[in-house]
């Protein structure tokens, strides 16, 4: 078998890309060690060139001098790429639309050479914000800082992948890190007070009860069961427990009439603007600004979300902080789509939203077909409502004030309460994110009024 060759120090200094890679939190970082340009590299070479054919004293200098450059360029350089190296991490793994978002970074130099500068090359995508920064860090030192920005889109987006990038104090030799780890940050829209919206409540023909349970004690008993550690002695059913021989508590129905239900409209032929001023975010701040309001304890009322779009969903009603969560991130993660309709989504879906609920309708749609889709919601006892955006307020606009004119003169005949958004609405924040706690990748939280 013939014997692999061997390669000598002086063509591992030529060599074009210098690579190693080791593991970094399960995921392969690399490290490269490059010449910035082969200028020095011919120069040595014509000076060895020289010196063959016409040995001077003068050339013998030249080429030393530069030879010991090389050689501490190419050893300064490679001690920044095996012993430098560099952390990042963020805090909390949400924000909420106009919050900050927190990261921290580190970079640690072992070596006994100190890093004139280190760049920070961020390939994140969250809009706006950038973790771009150049440091210095000395001999057997660490340095470490913040990096803010203020998240101003909701969305779910990425942080990383990221480089750090150094050189020999010549610039002789680039050396860079490639970090392709990724964070996932999920942006949540942010509520706002909504004056003058005053929303019907449904009725229903006698007491009609819901087919699911409640914790939350009401008039309409569904049932009893055992009792449970921790259930209130107000619940215990006497006389059942009397009859069973063991304690049993009342399970209580859900009453119809004090749910909401949010029909957020995302069919993107009906959306105008772009951007933050499009009608798509303004209805994704109206209905995150309704479910906060209607799962804030003084209302103690239950909500749900239908909603088109490429991520279509319905989120049955139910009350607490959960439930806002639950909602926040569906209308995080929501963009317009073409594939319903407006009046297909309440077709389609218009039986399975109960009776005697509550119905708001957000929509910049001007048509007219969505609002005999009401009709047989309202005759089984549910209550809708319309917030319209007016598309035609919008850059770039959509549709004609002519539509909006005649779709209002409808709801109008038809007793349908309605409200008309129009670009530019003064949205107050009204909900904000207090955090506890600062562990990396994740955040607890709660909404609260702001003060």
């Amino acid at each position: 078998m013939a014997s692999r060759p061997r390669r000598s120090r002086y063509d591992i200094l030529l060599l074009v890309d210098l690579t190693a890679r080791t593991a970094s939190d399960g995921n392969i970082m690399r490290r490269t060690l490059k010449p910035v340009g082969w200028l020095p590299f011919l120069g040595w070479f014509g000076l060895l060139f020289m010196q063959l054919i016409s040995p001077d004293r003068a050339w013998s200098w030249l080429l030393v001098g530069l030879s010991i450059v090389l050689v501490v360029s190419y050893y300064w350089a490679r001690l920044l790429r095996d012993q430098v190296t560099a952390t990042r991490w963020t805090q909390g793994s949400w924000v909420v639309a106009g919050d900050e978002l927190v990261e921290h970074f580190t970079i640690v130099n072992r070596a006994r050479l100190p890093v004139l500068w280190a760049r920070v090359l961020d390939h994140s995508a969250v809009p706006g914000y950038a973790a771009d920064r150049v440091e210095s860090v000395g001999s057997t030192a660490e340095r470490s800082w913040t990096s803010t920005g203020v998240c101003r889109r909701r969305g779910v987006f990425t942080l990383g992948p990221w480089e750090l990038a150094m050189s020999d104090p010549l610039g002789l030799f680039r050396v860079r890190h490639h970090y392709p780890d990724t964070t996932t940050i999920m942006v949540y829209p942010r509520a706002s007070h909504l004056p003058h919206l005053e929303l019907p409540r449904g009725r229903t023909v006698g007491r009609s009860a819901s087919s699911e349970r409640t914790v939350v004690e009401t008039i309409l008993v569904g049932g009893v069961r055992d009792y449970h550690a921790g259930d209130s002695l107000r619940r215990i059913h006497w006389p059942k427990s009397a009859h069973h021989d063991q304690l049993m508590v009342r399970e209580f129905d859900r009453e119809p009439s004090g749910d909401v239900w949010i029909v957020l409209d995302l069919d993107s032929a009906t959306q105008a603007g772009q951007d933050a001023e499009a009608t798509q975010e303004y209805g994704i701040t109206i209905a995150a600004s309704l479910a906060a309001r209607f799962t804030r304890e003084g209302e103690r009322r239950a909500v749900g979300l239908l909603m088109s779009g490429q991520t279509p969903a319905i989120i049955a009603p139910a009350r607490g902080q959960a439930q806002l969560w639950r909602i926040l991130r569906a209308l995080a993660e929501a963009e317009p789509s073409p594939a319903s309709s407006l009046s297909m989504l309440l077709n389609q879906t218009g039986s399975s939203l109960g009776n005697g609920r509550t119905l708001v309708i957000i929509t910049p749609s001007q048509s007219t077909d969505w609002v005999a889709s009401l009709i047989p919601l309202a005759s089984r006892g549910n209550a809708p409502t319309a917030v319209i955006i007016d598309a035609t307020t919008f850059e770039p606009p959509q549709g004609r004030p002519a539509d909006l004119d005649a779709l209002r003169s409808l709801l109008t005949r038809q007793q349908i309460p309605h409200y008309v958004v129009e670009r530019g609405f003064p949205f107050r924040p009204v909900e904000r994110i207090k955090r506890s706690g600062a562990s990396s990748g994740r955040c607890q939280g709660r909404v609260g009024s702001s003060p």
